[in-house]
């Protein structure tokens, strides 16, 4: 019989990955195009903002290389990555009654799920206007975060997260550029938690190579988990539901999400169900 262990930990991230790269673009712009195509590469993930009632709807992906991207392109261009609500018509929610804000997400929210085939359940607002009114209807329709416009927030989970702020925009260079603001929280063995990137896709259009020359840098790094952001709080939600038993024979996982423990300093995984530890 394995002996009892001392201690059962249940690391922040997938396989006790130090830290976690995630980014996020608004708008639905054919730019996106260029962002999935260097993520895809490297091994970055993104989440797609859309507002649904801007979208192109010839049917087609057009060739069109200004404008809003097309119905037809959105679940096989996102394939992998996330698509999230940035309402229908992009109106700054904090000028509206509550019935039009619940009409802008839930609309938007529906129109996105048709073409993607699973829930939506994230968020960016737009123009970044919110306040504490626009975020009781949100937590009553289900949105799981909605993205600010602030930036500097790092820490994972967010004390609220239907204002979760990001580490900075793409294009900023103060206090440094995305290259050197990685690598001085990269190259630091104390750092842990989330580096989030937020922009739009337009802001490259004319110097398309930048994308690669910004995110190249943070790809590759075996110890950094790179994630949509309803992966992350959905990895959230699955370690907060872990129930370790008072023995420490038996770890129970509720959620369908497989969780890394470490058992005495030992990485495994507790799957959906029981898991018996040792």
């Amino acid at each position: 019989m394995s002996p009892t262990p001392q201690r059962i930990e249940i690391p922040r991230f997938p396989g006790g990955k130090r830290l976690a790269v995630t980014t996020s673009w608004d708008d639905g712009h054919v730019y996106d195009r260029w962002i999935v195509e260097v993520f895809n590469d490297l091994g970055l993930k993104g989440t797609f903002n859309l507002n649904s009632g801007t979208l192109s709807r010839t049917g087609i992906r057009p060739e069109a290389t200004e404008g809003p991207l097309d119905v037809a392109e959105v679940a096989a261009l996102f394939a992998g990555h996330e698509v999230a609500v940035h309402t229908v018509t992009h109106p700054c929610l904090d000028r509206l009654d509550p019935a039009q804000i619940v009409t802008e997400v839930q609309e938007d929210r529906r129109a996105l799920e048709a073409l993607v085939g699973y829930p939506v359940r994230g968020m960016v607002y737009p123009c970044g206007a919110y306040d504490a009114r626009v975020i009781d209807v949100l937590r009553m329709l289900g949105i799981v975060y909605s993205r600010t416009v602030e930036s500097g927030i790092t820490h994972f989970p967010p004390a609220e997260p239907l204002s979760w702020g990001a580490t900075m925009h793409v294009i900023s260079t103060s206090p440094a550029p995305v290259p050197e603001r990685w690598e001085a929280v990269y190259s630091n063995p104390w750092a842990s938690g989330v580096f989030f990137v937020w922009g739009h896709s337009y802001e490259f259009a004319d110097d398309r190579p930048a994308i690669r020359r910004l995110f190249t840098p943070l790809a590759g790094k075996p110890d950094v988990w790179y994630c949509t952001n309803i992966e992350l709080f959905d990895y959230e939600a699955a370690r907060q539901r872990l129930v370790i038993a008072v023995n420490k024979a038996t770890v129970y996982n509720p959620s369908a999400i497989s969780v890394t423990i470490s058992v005495d300093g030992t990485l495994s995984e507790a799957g959906p169900g029981v898991t018996r530890v040792g």
